[in-house]
């Protein structure tokens, strides 16, 4: 329904008269506020910068302190230098290269990219306790510094460093609008959190290098902006920390507040004009808030029951409209209930499906891997068999006892071997379809270990070898055979992953209700999340190694038949592969 033209002449009239009237007062009172608050918010921001630059000062002398400390216990340890230098290096990722001199002969030298490093050149005045060295980039364009400690015996360590990593002590901006950047003594940045800023050699501007240490200053970039910055010195980088931010950026919030105040000051002088409008949206509310109504509807839904007003029709057609929006809302709340409680089950069966895929690949993969490694387990002793039987049967070759015998021997040793193997997968077939069985008896455990030594021993040819026994005998329940094939197994796995020459130790423990087998080796061990997966039948943690993948998993089975818990972890730094079994009483103890 079209406004009548009276009441748009009138309500035009009473809106140029209220912006006469209040616009010269609005205006002033804008400019001061907008004077008087810009300068309060500048003080206090300026405070801030200063705070947050002297915070990161004392973070950056803390992370120099600690170079020149860790440093300095390099050049101090006694004994190996090369080893100093390398654990210096380990525990500071910024160093590049070190060296440790005595007069003019270098003693040690480490680098953490060239294979083989070159002496660095001595710095000037190594006589001092701490010289820091000129900046110089590397072919990235990275910079670098160079650090030399000296001490009154004539030792003297010299190091490189990469002088962005230093920035790690810097970068935890408290407010996100502020920008912070190390230079060295001639202006060049060091360290930056713009990482571009660096690599491009950027320099500070001259109206930074040029301020009062310490005091908050205004100036202007080459691109014209103006900056609120705070430079405080570096005396042992001879450079700068400046922590800046854009003016423009930190009076943005008091910009839109001023924006607020004024909307509200305009509100403030629109209601004193109600009066004169009332009489002119006597009539015309009720439809004007059908219209919003209308038009909220249209954009989601109503924020508020329509306010009923005027003329007894125009209020029964406002809450007629009410119940219709009421209604409409109840109608979209139920529809997106539903739409949700949809795609929540919709996205459960998609990850239901995706587990099972993930499952039946990784199962194909198993199966693929297994062929492969049964194909070669079992293609390497048929071709030695065949190899050897052959040449025994040759005609032209008349071959002495001896050698005979030793093919003979050759050719037996890979028959076991595949025996075994075949064994092996036989056992993984019980175990699968339940069929799995041991046969317990009342055994000495000690001495079960003391016959297996020679063997064992064997196995760990090329490795110190040490046996752990308690004092008596442990008489347990179980089925040797398949107890020897458990250690046998353990201590295969210890030597093939454990480090060459690292010692292997099998132990025997006793304990309240249970006996503890051990074996013991120097290798890194299984990460924690794959301890439990290892005795996953055709899993291996180390894919490159050979194998089937089954010797854990029998194993599992087999102390799980007794009884017994199997497990694998680490004990006093090193690899432990364990289980348990079970006690029981000896009759002739």
């Amino acid at each position: 329904m079209k406004r009548a033209p009276w009441l748009s002449r009138l309500e035009g009239r009473f809106t140029l008269a209220a912006a006469a009237a209040g616009l010269l007062p609005l205006l002033l009172v804008g400019a001061v506020a907008w004077y008087g608050l810009s300068r309060s918010y500048l003080g206090l921001a300026g405070a801030r910068i200063e705070s947050e630059a002297a915070r990161l000062q004392g973070s950056l002398d803390g992370r120099l302190e600690t170079l020149v400390g860790v440093l300095g216990q390099a050049l101090d340890a006694p004994g190996d230098e090369a080893w100093a230098l390398r654990y210096a290096a380990a525990r500071l990722p910024e160093v590049v290269t070190l060296q440790v001199r005595e007069g003019e002969e270098v003693r040690a030298l480490w680098s953490r990219f060239e294979v083989d490093p070159r002496p660095l050149e001595p710095l000037v005045g190594p006589q001092t306790p701490e010289v820091w060295g000129p900046v110089r980039r590397d072919r990235w364009g990275e910079p670098q510094l160079t650090l030399g400690l000296a001490r009154l015996s004539g030792r003297y360590l010299e190091a490189r460093l990469r002088a962005p990593v230093l920035w790690d002590a810097l970068v935890e901006l408290r407010d996100p609008t502020l920008h912070a950047y190390l230079t060295d003594a001639k202006g060049r940045y060091l360290a930056s959190s713009n990482r571009f800023e660096v690599l491009r050699g950027a320099s500070a501007p001259a109206a930074v290098l040029q301020a009062d240490a310490g005091g908050v200053f205004r100036y202007r970039d080459v691109d014209g902006v103006e900056r609120l910055a705070v430079a405080r010195p570096v005396d042992r980088l001879g450079g700068w920390l400046v922590v800046e931010a854009p003016v423009g950026r930190l009076l943005a919030p008091l910009s839109r507040s001023l924006i607020v105040l004024l909307a509200s000051v305009l509100l403030a002088m629109a209601a004193s004009f109600w009066p004169g409008w009332r009489l002119a949206r006597g009539v015309t509310r009720p439809l004007d808030e059908l219209a919003r109504g209308a038009r909220e509807l249209e954009r989601r839904a109503l924020e508020a029951p329509l306010e009923a007003s005027g003329p007894p029709e125009a209020r029964a057609a406002v809450r007629a409209f009410n119940r219709m929006a009421a209604e409409l809302e109840r109608n979209r709340i139920e529809l997106e209930d539903y739409a949700h409680h949809l795609e929540d089950r919709v996205a459960e069966r998609t990850e239901a499906l995706r587990l099972a895929l993930d499952r039946a690949l990784e199962a194909d993969r198993a199966k693929t891997r297994f062929l492969a490694s049964v194909s070669h387990e079992l293609r390497t002793p048929l071709a030695s068999i065949k190899g050897f039987a052959s040449t025994l049967l040759a005609t032209d070759v008349a071959w002495r006892p001896e050698e005979a015998a030793e093919f003979l021997r050759i050719i037996e040793s890979e028959a076991d071997r595949m025996h075994y193997l075949v064994n092996d997968l036989l056992d993984r077939a019980r175990g699968e379809r339940g069929e799995f069985s041991v046969t317990p008896l009342l055994q000495d455990a000690t001495r079960l270990l003391v016959e297996l030594e020679p063997r064992l021993r064997r196995l760990a040819a090329d490795h110190p070898f040490h046996l752990r026994l308690p004092d008596g005998p442990l008489c347990v329940p179980l089925d040797a055979d398949r107890v020897r094939s458990v250690l046998v197994n353990l201590v295969e796995n210890a030597v093939k992953y454990g480090p060459a020459g690292g010692a292997v130790e099998v132990a025997l423990e006793a304990r309240a209700e249970e006996v503890r087998f051990a074996v013991y080796d120097e290798g890194a061990g299984v990460p924690p999340e794959l301890e439990e997966r290892v005795f996953e039948a055709f899993f291996r943690a180390d894919g490159g190694t050979s194998g089937t993948g089954l010797g854990l998993a029998i194993a599992r089975a087999i102390v799980e038949a007794h009884g017994g818990v199997i497990g694998i972890g680490r004990e006093c730094g090193r690899t432990v592969a364990w289980f348990t079994l079970p006690r029981g009483g000896c009759e002739d103890a």
